[in-house]
């Protein structure tokens, strides 16, 4: 799942253009975000953030970028995944 700014009419947008297959939800209120602690303080967006959560709601993996291009790579996330 993924959690954008976006309004839902964006989201949905994209969701077309872009052709994922997973979810993408709109938080154009940043509820998630800040509820997540991924706000970017100065920018007012989300800074990207990976979170693995298990079946009991436990957060087994966190990564917060500084900036928009601060991502993990894919092979940390699926190292996390393994040890699920």
């Amino acid at each position: 799942m993924a959690v954008s700014t976006d309004d839902t009419l964006t989201v949905h947008k994209s969701l077309r253009e872009l052709g994922v297959k997973f979810r993408l939800i709109s938080d154009a209120k940043r509820r998630v975000i800040n509820l997540f602690g991924v706000l970017h303080p100065e920018q007012g967006i989300a800074r990207p953030a990976t979170f693995i959560i298990d079946k009991r709601g436990l957060v087994r993996y966190l990564y917060i970028g500084k900036d928009y291009s601060d991502r993990p790579k894919m092979s940390l996330i699926l190292q996390a995944l393994a040890w699920l």
